[in-house]
């Protein structure tokens, strides 16, 4: 009789291992797809807002460079003042860190975020492309 008490022990505690061994294989990649689910509309629109930030920077400070004037100055501090923009983006990106996503999750949804802009092949190239 104890022995059949204790193999029923074992088994239950088995079950119990093995239901947790599962539950532990399955959960982080559903917790990993939701979160993607849940956040990709607003990590795309904060990517597509950084991008478009750091690319009128760009184009500002050629400016000024160019030509130096007061007008190409103040366009220059405007386009600084939209840099807002990008620390909004690493903030999102972080909590996404911290919620569990890694660098290979927050790739794909910045290339879902680049695909969901972009119509055609030229498109996907100029929005890489970073000219000088």
């Amino acid at each position: 009789m104890r022995s059949i008490l204790l193999r029923n022990r074992a088994i239950v505690a088995a079950s119990i291992f093995a239901t947790g061994v599962m539950a532990g294989q399955i959960i982080p990649p559903l917790w990993k797809w939701a979160a993607i689910l849940i956040t990709q509309s607003a990590y795309q629109e904060a990517t597509y807002r950084c991008d478009r930030s750091m690319r009128a920077h760009l184009l500002a400070k050629q400016n000024v460079e160019a030509e130096p004037s007061e007008r190409t100055l103040r366009t220059l501090e405007a386009s600084e003042i939209a840099l807002v923009d990008c620390q909004d983006y690493d903030l999102l990106r972080k909590r996404l860190i911290l919620f569990g996503l890694d660098e290979n999750a927050l790739g794909y949804m910045a290339l879902k975020a680049i695909e969901a802009k972009a119509t055609d092949l030229q498109d996907v190239i100029e929005i890489h492309e970073i000219r000088y």
